[in-house]
Parts: structure tokens; sequence; C-alpha cells
């Protein structure tokens, strides 16, 4: 099954009103979370007011999906008085509050004004099931006061309450815990559901949809049939060149539905742009499929195929969109299990398979009855690409046992989705012969002695072997103690009556409780709703916050004061908490609490506060009709402490040098690097790093990309915050890395030259590169053959000039030479001719 993710709006800042002008203006303001960007309309006294000369409507973004939204009122008159209400809405549900302006007396009749808060969503609806998918809860959490009025519709239709539909509000102070639960879940229970929570300053929605990403859900026993049901998300394709889109929904429906298709408010009919179809999948299910041709940015927009028989009808709603500027439809896709999950067993291994469509690729979560399952020695997970945004998912158990039966789901979720694929494993075959899973035999029962002070309930149950016994009340697990007994009696063979008492029962004790028999062949559950009639409520009432609670500095931040203002009867007891511990008076803490009236001012003043005051304070404010927690932060900031003096790393390659220095700071310091006197800049070359390496320190880096010459020179750092600032030791970068050199080719400079040479005095050929290469290769040539060093012919090489050195010139030596100079990228060589000349003899006198 899977989860479609909403985000409706919610206030942070109620509607408030000031005055400007004299009077003569006036301005409505509040604060509100939305994504995507709501849409907003103004109402006074339920008519709707629209922009014109003298009322201006804004709406600003202030944040990430945070909006201030204005109504100004120009030119203000008596008339204008009244009930002015805000609403915010987008695809993912509403909210809305009021405000009332009133400029008659104050002995006249007013609309009423409330106090509180219009409802919000604390904790969106989420999914929860049970029993192996046949119990299904719809949980959510609204923060409202006065308490709402909370409604649930599926395709539109509230949701009443009847025998497989029970819907349950928790109150725990202005928070209220909503429950949709339904039974025997079938697949005509797909589909878009709404919670809608109202009081007196507005209301809110939110929606969450329930699909079938297989044919995991069983079809209702009906002999008449089935209503049409779209079980599944449903899916655009669209052809590689853009040109054709194709919707595919898939629905239940017998007999086979007739389906019709529209785009906004006109009904599609077949044409050569529009080609529809509906097919066969399996039994009972169909394929409903409409492809456009030829698509235009017209084609934009919702788009509704609906579904009927003679049963009723279904509704699937599908958003074309395109990227802007073209007809592309944006690269995504929620995960979708298109076809049921299997499991097979080859030798010693178990193998649990499920085919994926997503994109991007999703992150996947194994789970074992809610426990996340990891890798291990037994354990293997994998996920195999088959076609584009198509995948194969495999859990894998070595040497499987009964401990490993239980329900299995794979999670899958990306930025547009979330979905499940759930897998009951159970392990049957000849063991079946030695025992079976536990069934209830008879109804359960709740039987009260006369005299009202104990209540049993009886359950029967036959199983083989004996099973674990556990009871819970709603979703708590029930443990025995002095009040509850629990016990499990064998009353026949393989038969067995379970039971648990509960002593003098109270109200607190009433709600739905539910018995869990277990064995290695399978569970069952049995449900109990004991209802208790409350006693007469005791006068008084419990304590509630008539201000929020807060934190004032005073003396220059010698003396932190935190206080709250409680309204309660009879006096409420007060403990004081710091990270969890209780709070003792001393010469540094002081704890007041003062009563005026029914009310009560309580505070706790902390004398000099210092960095490890700093932490989570709790003020526990009780009663005997009932309790609160106001939970305050206190955050200590001291100014920068940088540990020690920069250092330099330089990365060669890629020419950066990197100046880093640690700085102790409560919270992150703003940081300014100096190069001697001047700022340095952030740009592509300059870049500042400030990274949290634990808990009150920070790594501060420079990073200087591409570096130059002109880079060297003393660099400092300083940090800053509201409590000062610190100026670390000064660097010196002196050295920089050398730009790497792509090689060249050699190129000889300096060339050879004929010479005439005189017999037995030494000569030398000299050449040089006009760059330094000391990878060259150096040969030498006499004609064409390679000239090997000897006792009299050396040759050297430094990387830019190289030398043959003949020690003493003979006649043999006259020769045409050649030197070659050759590195990996090319060579060059020079020649020359050498004539080595006889010395005339002197004559005898």
């Amino acid at each position: 099954m899977g989860v479609a993710e909403d985000f409706a709006p919610s206030f942070v800042k109620k509607p408030q009103l000031h005055q400007e002008d004299d009077g003569n203006r006036l301005i409505f303001e509040c604060q509100l979370l939305s994504s995507p960007k709501p849409d907003i309309e103004w109402f006074r006294s339920d008519n709707k007011v629209v922009e014109d000369v003298r009322t201006k409507f804004k709406i600003q973004p202030v944040g990430e999906n945070k909006y201030t939204v204005v109504l100004e009122l120009d030119d203000v008159v008596e008339t204008d008085a009244g009930l002015y209400k805000v609403k915010a809405k987008n695809k993912s549900g509403e909210v809305s509050a009021s405000i009332n302006l009133n400029f008659t007396p104050a002995d006249e009749p007013k609309e009423k004004q409330i106090d509180g808060f219009a409802p919000t969503f604390a904790k969106k609806p989420a999914i929860r099931q049970e029993e192996d998918g046949k119990r299904l809860l719809f949980e959510c959490r609204v923060n409202a006061d006065p308490i709402p009025a909370i409604i649930w519709f599926h395709n539109g239709a509230a949701v009443k309450e009847s025998e497989r539909h029970k819907i349950t509000v928790d109150k725990d102070v202005h928070s209220y815990f909503a429950t949709l639960e339904i039974l025997n879940v079938t697949v005509e229970d797909a589909g878009k559901y709404k919670v809608n929570a109202k009081n007196e300053l507005g209301e809110s929605n939110a929606t969450i949809s329930l699909n079938f990403d297989s044919d995991e859900a069983p079809v209702p026993e009906s002999a008449e049939g089935i209503k049409p049901t779209f079980t599944e998300r449903p899916v655009i394709r669209q052809s590689e060149d853009g040109g054709n889109v194709t919707f595919e929904c898939r629905c239940v429906g017998d007999p086979t539905p007739t389906v019709t298709w529209s785009h906004g408010e006109t009904e599609l009919n077949e044409s050569n742009r529009y080609k529809m179809s509906l097919t066969m999948d399996q039994k009972l299910y169909h394929i409903a499929c409409l492809e456009i041709s030829s698509v235009v940015s017209s084609d934009q927009g919702e788009y509704r195929a609906q579904a009927k028989n003679k049963h009723g009808s279904g509704v699937a709603t599908i958003n074309l969109n395109f990227e802007s500027g073209s007809k592309k439809i944006p690269d995504g896709k929620s995960p979708r299990f298109p076809k049921k999950p299997t499991i097979r067993q080859e030798e010693d291994l178990l193998i649990m398979e499920c085919v994926l469509e997503a994109h991007p690729v999703p992150d996947i979560v194994w789970y074992c009855s809610e426990k996340e399952i990891c890798n291990n020695q037994r354990t293997k997970m994998t996920r195999k690409a088959i076609t584009k945004d198509s995948y194969i998912l495999t859990l894998e158990i070595q040497n499987p046992t009964k401990e490993d039966g239980g329900n299995y789901r794979c999670n899958a979720i990306n930025m547009y989705g979330e979905s499940n694929a759930n897998i009951a494993l159970n392990f049957q075959g000849a063991s079946d012969a030695n025992g079976f899973a536990p069934s209830f035999i008879e109804k359960p029962r709740i039987i009260p002695n006369e005299s009202g002070t104990l209540i049993t309930m009886k359950c029967k149950c036959k199983a083989k072997p004996e099973p674990t016994v556990t009871w819970y009340r709603g979703q708590d697990l029930v443990e025995k103690s002095k009040k509850i007994k629990i016990n499990t009696t064998v009353i026949a063979e393989d038969t067995y009556e379970l039971t648990l008492e509960i002593k003098d029962p109270g109200a607190t004790d009433g709600g739905t409780y539910r018995c869990n028999v277990k064995n290695e062949y399978g569970e069952s559950n049995a449900n109990l709703n004991l209802n208790i009639e409350a006693e007469p409520e005791p006068e008084g009432e419990g304590p509630t916050f008539i201000e929020k609670p807060r934190i004032v500095s005073e003396n220059n931040g010698k003396l932190v004061i935190m206080e709250c203002k409680v309204k309660a009867d009879p006096k409420p007891d007060v403990i004081w908490f710091r990270n969890g511990e209780v709070i003792k008076e001393s010469n540094k803490i002081k704890t007041f609490i003062e009563q005026r009236g029914d009310q009560y001012y309580i505070k706790l003043e902390l004398l000099d506060p210092q960095l490890e005051d700093s932490g989570l304070y709790k003020c526990n404010i009780k009663n005997t009709l009932g309790e609160l927690n106001a939970n305050l932060t206190l955050n200590i900031e001291i100014v920068p402490v940088i540990k020690d003096k920069p250092k330099i790393i330089k990365i060669i390659k890629k020419r950066t040098v990197v100046i880093e220095c640690t700085v102790a700071s409560k919270f992150e310091p703003k940081c300014t690097w100096y190069k001697e006197t001047s700022t340095v800049k952030e740009s592509k070359r300059h870049v500042y790093q400030v990274e949290q390496t634990k808990e009150g320190e920070f790594a501060v880096k420079l990073e200087i990309n591409d570096v130059e010459e002109s880079d060297k020179g003393a660099y400092k750092l300083v940090a800053s915050n509201e409590k000062g600032e610190a100026v670390s030791q000064i660097v010196n970068l002196v050295d920089i890395p050398e730009e790497e050199r792509k090689p060249c080719k050699p190129e000889i400079s300096r060339k050879l030259a004929d010479q005439k040479v005189a017999e037995s005095k030494t000569f030398e050929l000299l050449v040089s590169l006009s760059q330094t290469d000391r990878k060259c290769k150096v040969e030498w040539y006499k004609g064409s053959t390679v000239i090997r060093e000897t006792k009299d012919i050396t040759t050297t090489f430094d990387g830019t000039t190289a030398r043959l050195t003949f020690s003493s010139a003979r006649t043999e030596h006259t020769s045409n030479y050649k030197v070659i100079v050759t590195n990996e990228v090319g060579k060059d060589e020079s020649s020359c001719k050498i004539t080595v000349e006889k010395v005339a003899k002197k004559k005898k006198k």
C-alpha cells in the first residue's frame, strides 16, 4: 500500500491588527507555513472581501515555505467593523482564523471573538496496518482551542461509524489524536481520504491516499458484484519524442465498468488525437487508458477517469504538467509496486522479491514486524535495475527457521512519494500435521461481578502448540500488576481459556482491548470494547497556560528569569528540571510561585549564568485535576576562542592552498579572513568554509584556488558573535604550489656548428634546449652509427645542455655528426661536419 504526502497550510502567527495614519489605515497581518504557496481569501461576517481602491491584499515570502499575509484597509469607516476571517488553501488542505474589528462603545453588543486558535495539524495523516493488512488505521494529531469537530471523508463522502468503520478522538490538553479504523479491508476502500478539523476560529484539512500497488487487497464478499474502485496511483507515460502522452489507471469492478474521460470540465470523446481503451488485467481488474497524440501546451491540467457500473462509480484524478517552456513531463515518478511480491526457496536460501517502478532511485528499507532489517551473515538485501526506472528488490534469508516467520514490508521512498509492499511469511508443510495456527472459537466476553469491583475479559481459542498470549489496550501493552491479572488455562486438548481481570475498574480503564495469540504456525486477534461510566468530575480545573512561557534577560545578561503564568484550582505543585534532573535551590538559583486569585505566577531566577547552565529547562505544574509542562531552551553564548595558530595545507595537483584553524563557540561564529590589512572577499578563487566538528567547536577554512604569486602574504582570522570577537595569530603564506606544466616537444635552440679541429686537440659538440626537460633522451651519431661512451669520448646532459666531448682529436674522427633529442611528445635533431686537420711537423735546423 502507498501513502501520498501532503503539506497543508498552518498558522505560525494568528491575525493581528494595528493602525497607521492616526487610525485612518488598518492592517491585518498573520504568518503561515505552506507548500506549495497558498491561495488567500478574506471574509467579513461571512462576506468575501474584494480588492479595490481602499482594500489591498499582500502575500510575501519570508523564508522557506513561510509567508506573511496582509490585508490593508484605507480610509476606515464605521461600517468596516465586523469579524474578519482569513482562509489559506492549497491542494493539500486549508486553514482559517479570525479577528474582530469593533468601533462601538464597550457597552454595545458586538460579535463574539473567541480566545484560542484555529485547528492545525501537528502530525499529518499516516496509515498503519495490522492483522496482515486486514485492519487499517488512519492517524493524525490536531492542535486546537476550543475543541474541534473532526470529520473524515472518503472520495468526497463523509465516513460514518459502522461495524467496519470506527472513529475515535483522544484529547491531550489542546492536542487531539484522531483515528479512523477500517476493519476487513477490501479494494473498495482505496481512494483519497480527507480529515477536516473545525472550531469557531477556523478549520484545517489534510489529505492522504490509500493505494493498493498490486492485487494484495481482497475483493468484497458480495454475490451481487463490486462497485468500480481505482486501486493504484495513475501512471503517466510519454513517448521518447515527447509527442504522445498515455494515462493508465487500474480499477476493480464487477460487472465490467464503463469509463469516461474528461479534461477540466470538458468530457473527451474518441478522435484522431484521443484514443481510449479498457482492457482486462486479471479477473475483476481492468486497465483504463487514454492516449493523447501530438500534445500541445493547452493539454496541461487535470484529467479525470470515471468508472461506472450498476453498483456505483469511482474516480481517478491525474494532473498533467509540462516543464517550463517545453512539452516534456517533469522527470520524476513516485515509487510503485506494479506486481504482487513473491517468495521462493532455493535449497537453504529463502528469497523474497518485489518489482518496483520509481524515479529517481528511491531509498529502500525492509522491515519484519516493524523492525528494520540490516545486512548480516544471514540476511542480504539487493536492488537490481531491469529497465529504465524499474528495479527488482530482493531480501535473502540463509537457512530460514520458523522464528523468521511474520509480516515483512519493503518500504520505498523518494522525493515524489512513498510506497510499501507487504509479504506474509508463514512456514507450512509436513509440520502442519503436528500443529496449527491459533483461532478464536467463541465471541470474546466482558463479565463484571455484582459489586462492580472486578471486570473479567474472557476469550477461548484453539491452537497447537500452546500460543503466546499478549494483551493490548489501544496500542499499549497490558502487563500484570496488583490491579491486573492475566491467565491462560487449558480447558480441553489444544483448547485454551484466556482471561484478563481488572480490579476496581475506573473510567481510565475504558477503551479497546485486543488479545493477540501467536504460535509458530500463525497468529490471531480478538477485540473487546470496555465502556465504563466516569464518576462525576471533581470541582476545579487542571493547570492551563494563560501566557506563553518565556525567558527574560536582565542586568546586561547577569540575571536570567524563566517565567510562566497558569490558571489552576486547586493550587498546583511546581518542580523545575534541567536536562531531565530536578533543580535544587542554591545561591545561584531561586524559584518562586505567587498566587493572584486562581492564577499563579511561576518563576526561576538564574544568577550570573555561564555556558554550563545552557540546556533544556522544564517546569512541571501539577494538581489533582491535571498537569502541564513548560519547556524552555536556554542558550548561553561566549566570546569565540581561537584555539591555535592557523595552519597551511597545500594541494599540489589542484594548485590549492587551505588555511585552517579551530574556533570554540556555542553557535556558528561570523568569520572574516584578512590578508595583511585587507578583507579577503569570497569569490570562486577564495572560498570560506565553516564546519561544526563537535558541539561548541568549528573548523574554519579559507580555500584559495588557482593560487598565484599575489596570494603570498600574511593571513589572519577574525571570529565574532554577539558577545565579542577573537583574532588569530598571523600565518605567512610563502611557498605556493608550482603550476604543473604539460609536456611539450623538445626544441633545440642552440644547434650544432661545423668545426675544423687540429689533431690531438680536445673538442666538443654542444646543443641547448629552449625549455628544460630532464626526461628527454639524448643520442649522438657519427654518420649512422650510435656513439658509445669510451675512455676518450664522454657525454653529459643536465636537462638543458647536451655535450659530446672528445679528449684527443684524431683523423678518423673526421665525419658528419648528428644529435637526436626525444621525449614522449616528439623529437628534434641537429647535425654538423667535423674535420680533423693534421698538424704540420716543424723542420729541424
